[in-house]
């Protein structure tokens, strides 16, 4: 079967080739899944330029998350059948979905609702766990207001229809072109990033919550806001680093505890709790997102990119947000 190898540590996917390897075993606790798609994150760059205290195969197949149909159920599986649909994401220290076909731990999946498309399903798995597992760290009440930065990137969109369900009210920032799958989804207030100030059109304490997803200047103008809470994606909290299967080495913990601590310091000026956002697999809750908001489910457009054209291409930091199909 084919498979996008890296073959060593390099820069921006510059390592990665299209091989054909050996179709994996299914081990227990495991199943074989016929890939359908596959989401070029960010974090796949990162993690292919090499990650401390990570030390993966050579050579090793890319990919974190995605979605595909079930041909093997491995000993002990006992929740899934056998042609059943699923996305999935995986963690840092097991990655691995791009190739026609994989075996993944049942618990890192989820079933897809049928009026889910499964190619689309693969390319929101990041987004919604990390979009999920974010809101659900605020423990928000209904009516409560939530301010989404990047709210129509891939995880802050799914961010958005998840609050909706959740029963609050959406302030989100983002860009015109966005505006109209915002709206379908339910946004209650847009801010045009390129032609307002966040910080100047909202009041200190307006809203309850931030869910930031920039970091940087936009996440100092957010605690000065005063929310009761903000959770981050950008501000690393390496005590969570577990999650996504990292055991960080003492120095490197030390180092991100220093590069964090501007934004350390100025939560607690502002008396705001700062969260950060650590993603890892659990099926749990991935379930219980797609399942959130199957029955609002806005579909998006996405740019698909197959395996012929990536053979001929290769992938690039360009690559990121398009979504493999195989």
């Amino acid at each position: 079967m084919k498979a996008i190898i890296r073959l060593k540590a390099g820069k921006e996917f510059s390592t990665m080739k299209i091989q054909n390897i050996e179709i994996p075993q299914t081990q227990s606790g495991e199943l074989k899944v016929k890939m359908i798609s596959s989401r070029i994150n960010p974090v796949d760059m990162d993690l292919m330029k090499g990650f401390p205290s990570l030390k993966y195969k050579n050579p090793q197949i890319g990919g974190i998350d995605g979605a595909g149909i079930i041909l093997e159920i491995g000993k002990g599986v006992t929740n899934f059948a056998i042609g059943d649909k699923v996305l999935f994401y995986r963690m840092f220290s097991d990655i691995g979905t791009w190739a026609e076909e994989i075996t993944i731990p049942a618990n890192y999946c989820a079933k897809i609702p049928n009026n889910i498309d499964t190619k689309e399903a693969g390319a929101i798995a990041l987004p919604l766990l990390t979009a999920y597992d974010s809101l659900q760290q605020l423990n928000a009440k209904k009516g409560e207001k939530i301010l989404i930065h990047g709210i129509g990137g891939g995880v802050g969109f799914q961010a958005l229809q998840i609050a909706k369900q959740m029963g609050l009210y959406v302030i989100g920032t983002g860009s015109q072109s966005d505006k109209h799958d915002l709206e379908k989804a339910g946004i209650d207030q847009f801010i045009d990033y390129k032609t307002q100030d966040f910080s100047q059109v909202l009041k200190t304490k307006e809203v309850d919550y931030i869910f930031d997803t920039l970091g940087d200047d936009i996440l100092k103008k957010s605690i000065a806001l005063q929310p009761k809470k903000i959770v981050s994606v950008k501000y690393v909290d390496t005590s969570q680093m577990h999650k996504a299967g990292v055991n960080l080495p003492g120095i490197m913990k030390w180092l991100m505890k220093m590069m964090m601590g501007k934004f350390t310091k100025l939560a607690k000026k502002n008396s705001v709790q700062l969260i950060g956002q650590v993603t890892g697999a659990n099926g749990k809750f991935l379930q219980q997102a797609i399942d959130l908001i199957q029955n609002s489910f806005v579909s998006r457009k996405y740019n698909y990119v197959d395996f012929s054209t990536i053979e001929k291409d290769g992938l690039s930091k360009k690559s990121i947000g398009k979504i493999i199909q195989f």
